[in-house]
């Protein structure tokens, strides 16, 4: 039987959710390292590996940080080649079809697609809503402990919980269609043995013909 995986990162670990064929998308949890939730699908799943894996990554972090994701899911037997890179802001997008705004409490942020990444302030929060009022949706995300405050912040743009494993299924039930979604698959990220050596060969020619250059001179 196929089947599809969904990751999606986050300060306090990564959620797991799984697609199987003709059977719907079921959430696995929450896991605070990529190896534990990859065996944890594994074990839910069936026994060949997904045809197809979702990352759903935090807004805004660097490329050296996906990188290191992808490295991650290589060593849990994940193959690089299968794995679609999106920002947890384009999973919302594309699957409500809608203008999302995402605070997240973890790491004092809000995120949309016009604001990108930023400081979370009420009042910028509120403007932002007031520009569309009608097609923004607002929503939160992080620990428990962390993000009551901020719930209490946005209280009057009913703010809507979304817990990391939702990011995941969404993202495996979604199209990618906004923006800013991530251009790239996981393999982008990983220098293959031919790349490497590539760059070996060009730096060697480089210095032979500065050295002849030289001598000729």
């Amino acid at each position: 039987m196929d089947w599809e995986l969904g990751l999606s990162t986050g300060p306090g670990g990564y959620g797991v959710a799984i697609s199987l064929a003709g059977e719907g998308t079921h959430l696995i949890g929450m896991f605070p390292t990529i190896a534990r939730a990859v065996t944890s699908a594994f074990r839910a799943a069936p026994e060949n590996l997904p045809t197809r894996v979702v990352l759903v990554h935090l807004s805004g972090i660097p490329v050296q940080e996906l990188g290191r994701h992808i490295g991650e899911l290589t060593a849990a037997g994940i193959d690089a080649d299968t794995v679609e890179m999106r920002s947890d802001i384009d999973v919302l997008e594309s699957s409500l079809a809608t203008t999302a705004l995402l605070i997240d409490a973890d790491r004092d942020l809000l995120t949309g697609r016009r604001l990108r990444t930023a400081p979370f302030d009420a009042g910028t929060l509120a403007r932002l809503v007031a520009d569309d009022p009608a097609r923004v949706r607002v929503f939160l995300t992080g620990h428990p402990e962390v993000r009551d405050r901020y719930h209490v912040a946005a209280r009057d743009h009913a703010p809507q919980l979304i817990e990391r494993p939702a990011l995941a299924a969404l993202a495996l039930d979604s199209p990618r269609i906004s923006v800013m979604s991530t251009p790239r698959m996981g393999s982008s990220l990983t220098d293959s043995p031919a790349r490497v050596w590539q760059l070996r060969m060009g730096i060697v020619i480089v210095a032979m013909v500065v050295l002849l250059v030289l001598f000729l001179a």
